[in-house]
């Protein structure tokens, strides 16, 4: 019998799986001896994050991104989830009239100045805000924005937290 006909013959053949050999149950000991591995029972994170579902206004603002943010975007809010972080992209794609009305807020408009560029990334779709939540209400400091900067960097992303000028740590893009 060449190899082939043995493949042939051992794929045909079902294996028996039981109990491992003993010296009381098997005189040869030379026998290989198959058991089946029991399946384990997800942990929790890990059954959260297999039915994980982006929330819709997070779904609503990832729509208006280009299609590489929009996974790249979904997987950064999975994995954040796994961990027990409520994070939402807040921003998408902006038009130059609404970059506009942003640069214009806390220089020629009442309120905190938000972004420092009329250049933004987020014009043509290549860039998002997240912004972490707890309940309904947003937290705006929180040392989990280092941990979701972390983890957009290991899929690909650029991260505001890491510009040296200006630090927008809610901020994620693709690269150039």
């Amino acid at each position: 019998m060449n190899i082939w006909q043995w493949f042939q013959k051992l794929w045909r053949k079902p294996l028996s799986v039981g109990p491992a050999p003993t010296s009381a149950n098997c005189s040869d000991s030379s026998q290989p001896s198959f058991t089946t591995a029991q399946p384990t029972k997800p942990t929790t994170s890990e059954s959260k994050a297999s039915v994980w579902i982006a929330d819709p206004r997070s779904e609503k603002n990832l729509a208006t991104v280009q299609p590489q943010l929009q996974r790249l975007g979904r997987e950064l809010l999975r994995r954040l989830a796994a961990e027990g972080l409520t994070f939402k992209v807040t921003s998408g794609n902006r038009t130059k009239e609404e970059q506009a009305a942003l640069y214009a807020q806390g220089r020629t408009k009442p309120g905190p100045i938000v972004t420092w560029t009329m250049k933004s990334r987020h014009i043509g779709g290549r860039a998002i805000d997240l912004t972490l939540f707890s309940g309904k209400n947003p937290v705006w400091e929180s040392r989990h924005y280092d941990r979701a900067g972390v983890i957009g960097e290991e899929l690909g992303l650029v991260w505001g937290g890491r510009w040296k000028r200006t630090p927008d740590r809610p901020h994620f893009e693709l690269p150039a």
